[in-house]
């Protein structure tokens, strides 16, 4: 009998063993260490950032992320597309840490949290890019909060693909031998074109860390050396600055304008410089040039044009004035033998979350 009761005590007792045990990391679990839990929430953010383009994307949306308004956004990713993990996009980083200022920030904490980490915690965080420059020197572009004495952590080292720029530069020692140079300018107006082919940008045989793709970054195009173009002159009269998109595919369809407003300067969609002087003109200047123009097209303004394989964009230069005060005429092509494309700058990524 002794033997029956310890045995059936001894069962009774190793049950409740059981049920205490198999409770006890439940009534632990609001007692754990949090430094795996940040730990991890720092990689998935880091993950999101530097292999995701973010939501919305192209080619599946006519704007990506970066152009839309913040009510649009689902994900804020950097890279330049799902296949090209660790390389960022400019545009999408220079959206990313767009802060004006301090105390009125483009994105506030929560929209941080909301597109970028997610979670039901409020997370605290700090997003910092270091930025190698060719000269040696770095730049630092960050957002959050300083930083406390702990914290997850996650650090990428990335590549960023920044934007070419197509330079036509004036021969002034031999001013007949620069590139669109003409003996007989027409009277009075004279017309300088640039032209984008995408048929031949959008080539799907180039690697998108590599591709120019004006839909998503910005079209430079700089013209140096301006003198060598003048005809017996101190200047000449750029009267406009056109952007026209057409479908050669569709005939009978001529070229259309974006539609935007000319005559006023708008960063968003555009900088005109003229002679490097520090203010900025309308596509509509209607002002003397002697030695340079500096014009950024941004993806803010083609991204208002649906453009695919099949179009064609024109930003056409003109200038009007009687007698002709320049020489320049003629189609440079902003393609990959006339753009200049910098190689992709090393940067490191570092994510803190607590």
């Amino acid at each position: 009998m002794l033997s029956l009761d310890f045995l059936a005590g001894f069962t009774i007792f190793m049950l409740a063993l059981i049920m205490v045990v198999s409770m006890v990391p439940g009534l632990l679990a609001g007692l754990q260490s949090s430094g795996i839990d940040y730990d991890a929430v720092a990689y998935r953010t880091g993950v999101i950032l530097v292999e995701d383009p973010g939501w919305p994307a192209y080619p599946q949306f006519e704007q990506p992320w970066e152009l839309v308004d913040k009510d649009k956004i689902q994900r804020m990713g950097l890279a330049v597309s799902k296949d090209t993990p660790n390389v960022l996009l400019s545009t999408k980083v220079e959206r990313f840490f767009q802060n004006s200022t301090k105390e009125n920030p483009f994105f506030t904490p929560e929209d941080y949290r909301k597109f970028v980490i997610f979670g039901d915690i409020p997370y605290s965080y700090n997003f910092s890019l270091n930025i190698s420059h060719p000269d040696g020197t770095y730049g630092l572009k960050q957002a959050g909060d300083p930083l406390p004495p702990g914290y997850g952590y996650i650090r990428r080292v990335v590549k960023i693909k920044e934007p070419g720029v197509a330079v036509i530069v004036g021969n002034t020692t031999s001013p007949s031998e620069s590139p669109y140079w003409t003996s007989s300018p027409t009277m009075p107006t004279q017309n300088f074109t640039v032209r984008l082919n995408f048929s031949q940008l959008l080539n799907q045989s180039i690697n998108t860390a590599y591709r120019i793709d004006p839909r998503t970054e910005p079209v430079n195009v700089t013209i140096t050396n301006f003198e060598a173009y003048l005809n017996d002159t101190s200047g000449a009269t750029l009267k406009s600055v056109t952007f026209r998109k057409w479908d050669p595919t569709r005939p009978g369809i001529g070229p259309a304008p974006i539609p935007f407003s000319y005559g006023k300067d708008d960063t968003d969609y555009y900088t005109l410089c003229i002679d490097g002087k520090p203010e900025f003109y309308s596509p509509e200047p209607n002002a003397q040039v002697s030695s340079n123009i500096s014009l950024v097209l941004k993806p803010a303004a083609t991204s208002l044009f649906p453009l695919d394989q099949n179009s064609i964009l024109d930003i056409k230069f003109n200038f009007d004035h009687d007698p002709p005060e320049t020489n320049i005429t003629g189609t440079h092509l902003y393609d990959y033998v006339n753009v200049t494309r910098t190689d992709l700058k090393t940067a490191v990524l570092e994510v803190a979350i607590w």
